[in-house]
């Protein structure tokens, strides 16, 4: 499957190239990144490497993980990733420190989202994220997911654990508003 092109008013989004890899590297050695996700910890450049030499086209070539690179315009600096893994239907991102707080990955989350849906055949999208990530939580709700509980991630992390995970899901057809039952 060849990489699809998606955009919005503030954002381009398309497939993670080689040159961003210092980027990569550079925004997953934050923190809440060794807190909140399954990358290793601590991030060097190799794994980056990896992910951009190996996983996003191996991803994109067979259909089962479409990863996009989040940018404010064609050719622009990396801002952050949002990917789909068709094992779990599931949504990821994450957007490197500079660039949180102005809405962008729910935009890009809401794009991918409905191309999933409209342009791929997708009826629902699933999201979870670790207890406590209350931005992921925050993209998911202003994105129109709804809430569906509290259980172990389908995600083994670092230490083969599955650690407590909020989940959501977001059915076509649905409208896009802020659903009640979110934790806070």
């Amino acid at each position: 499957m060849k990489a699809t092109v998606l955009q919005t008013e503030r954002l381009w989004l398309d497939s993670p190239v080689l040159s961003d890899r210092f980027a990569v590297a550079e925004y997953c050695r934050d923190p809440l990144f060794e807190r909140f996700m399954t990358l290793p910890w601590p991030y060097e450049q190799r794994h980056a490497d990896f992910f951009l030499y190996r996983v996003v086209p191996g991803g994109w070539l067979s259909g089962d993980e479409l990863t996009w690179a989040v940018r404010e315009s064609e050719g622009g600096p990396l801002l952050g990733i949002i990917g789909w893994r068709r094992e779990f239907g599931d949504i990821g991102y994450w957007l490197g420190a500079p660039h949180r707080g102005r809405g962008l990955m729910t935009e890009a989350v809401i794009v991918v989202t409905d191309w999933l849906m409209s342009g791929f055949g997708r009826t629902e999208v699933a999201w979870e994220c670790v207890i406590g990530n209350a931005a992921s939580v925050s993209v998911a709700r202003k994105a129109g997911f709804s809430f569906t509980g509290e259980r172990p991630t389908g995600l083994t992390f670092r230490d083969g654990s599955h650690p407590p995970a909020w989940h959501g899901v977001l059915r076509a057809g649905e409208p896009r508003v802020e659903r009640p039952g979110w934790p806070t």
